[in-house]
């Protein structure tokens, strides 16, 4: 690999993937974990692309995290976090602000907020 420090080489999930190259600030890979030959670039110093490919995609695979500088089969943790979306529940006072800042904001009629879909989305919201 290249001869300075990538994320991706310390990051505990990179066993998912086969460096392929690194071409200035950005480092191309390929998943093992797709069919075919599925590439995925990301930035020398980050693998957030790589970590919401894991998420979306193969979501449903049970991910093991290695400790790189080991490489011990060990389990170190669990899959990768979910969303910040996700972890971040709000109060039924606070989701009624949010809807009607929502509506006044794009200046919506009040039916937007009484249609089908748009309840589902909110009973889907988590509440503390």
């Amino acid at each position: 690999m290249a001869e300075s420090a990538i994320t991706f080489e310390g990051w505990r999930y990179a066993h998912y993937f086969e460096f392929v190259r690194r071409i200035d600030r950005n480092v191309t890979v390929r998943c093992k974990l797709c069919p075919g030959q599925k590439l995925l670039s990301t930035a020398v110093n980050t693998t957030s692309n790589l970590n919401k490919h894991l998420q979306r995609t193969h979501a449903k695979v049970k991910l093991i995290a290695k400790d790189p500088r080991t490489q011990s089969e060990d389990v170190v943790s669990a899959p990768p976090p979910t969303p910040k979306q996700q972890q971040l529940p709000v109060t039924k006072a606070e989701m009624d602000r949010l809807v009607a800042s929502f509506i006044v904001e794009k200046m919506l009629p009040i039916c937007t907020v009484e249609s089908p879909s748009h309840r589902s989305e909110i009973c889907c919201a988590k509440y503390r």
